[in-house]
């Protein structure tokens, strides 16, 4: 037993009013819960991965908070307790706690085994989906994220939005641990505690504890647009940036650049500005270096090279520097 986990069985006493800044007080420690309902499978929900998207936290207590008996048993995880106590994605040192599930490129540590064990503890019997809810720092349209590209979890994406973004990279994250065990989407929420996201799950979440099994038939084209993550943008660490053109930095963007999310920029508009000869660091799904295929710089000037669609931008430094600026996208082909 990882040391680091707590296991219940019951819903602890504060659950249903418990905020994420004394949420220690109510779960010292990562925790895993089984919930009994009245038809199996189970379905797993994790929660505060990155400690500061609390949106999941605000939807599992308002869906369980319906129910003396769940039409299905529940699996919660609630994560990183101790980043989500002082409102960060994840505190200096920590493991990303979304980036350390099975099929992690992190060198084994305590956080790669603790995610192991939660795995082998849910996946004992059969499961009826799994579902990692998130937020994003910028303005996003809610929309839900798989790593296999399969007609239920097609099927899951469009139950919350007309929205699907396939992704290959980063590697260990929750819902790719669980490709070919059962159906597995990332919810993006928009931001974090926002009613219309903390509603927007519940409404997912409610239909999948009714759900007698996803349709077998595909996806009409009217509900669901895919979209691929191509290539993650990173800025490099010894390149000053600010979303300011009046700003003295190596790279700057425009105060609205994340008004960009899910908007084509083609070739020829300007992506930003920048007097350093490499602002950028792009790498596609397999983790090799292609700035140059993707981006070109002109007269101070970044472009990309062909029309992509930016998702996740955030305009929060700390978070860009832990993580990355955004990802580019394009049409989903198979």
């Amino acid at each position: 037993m990882n040391e680091q986990l707590t296991i219940l069985s019951e819903l602890p006493e504060r659950f249903f009013d418990v905020e994420i800044s004394s949420i220690c007080e109510v779960f010292p420690t990562p925790t895993l819960i089984h919930l009994n309902g009245r038809k199996s499978p189970a379905l797993f929900v994790s929660i505060l991965l990155h400690g500061n998207e609390y949106s999941g936290l605000k939807a599992i207590q308002a869906l369980l908070s319906k129910y003396d008996i769940l039409p299905r048993p529940i699996y919660l995880f609630i994560g990183n307790v101790t980043a989500a106590q002082q409102n960060c994605r994840v505190l200096p040192g920590q493991t990303d706690f979304n980036r350390c599930w099975p099929g992690t490129e992190i060198e084994p540590n305590a956080d790669t085994q603790l995610m192991a064990e939660v795995v082998e503890i849910v996946t004992r019997d059969r499961l009826f989906a799994a579902i990692d809810i998130h937020n994003n720092t910028g303005a996003n349209p809610h929309y839900a994220c798989m790593t296999d590209v399969t007609q239920d979890n097609q099927h899951l994406a469009a139950m919350f939005n007309h929205i699907g973004l396939v992704f290959k990279r980063p590697k260990g994250v929750s819902t790719m641990a669980f490709n070919g065990i059962c159906p597995a989407a990332t919810l993006e929420c928009g931001k974090p505690g926002e009613e219309i996201g903390i509603k927007h799950a519940l409404e997912l979440l409610d239909g999948l504890l009714h759900l007698d099994h996803f349709p077998q038939r595909p996806v009409a084209a009217h509900d669901l647009q895919l979209v691929q993550s191509l290539a993650t943008l990173n800025i490099p660490d010894d390149v000053s940036f600010d979303f300011n053109l009046c700003a003295q930095s190596d790279l700057t963007f425009e105060s609205g650049f994340e008004l960009k999310n899910f908007t084509e920029i083609k070739s020829t508009d300007i992506f930003a500005f920048t007097r350093v000869e490499n602002p950028l660091k792009i790498t596609n799904q397999e983790g090799e270096d292609v700035t140059k295929d993707v981006m070109r710089v002109e007269n101070g000037k970044v472009y990309l090279n062909k029309t992509l669609m930016p998702a996740m931008i955030t305009l929060d430094k700390s978070i860009i520097r832990q993580d990355c600026l955004c990802y580019l996208m394009t049409d989903y082909q198979e």
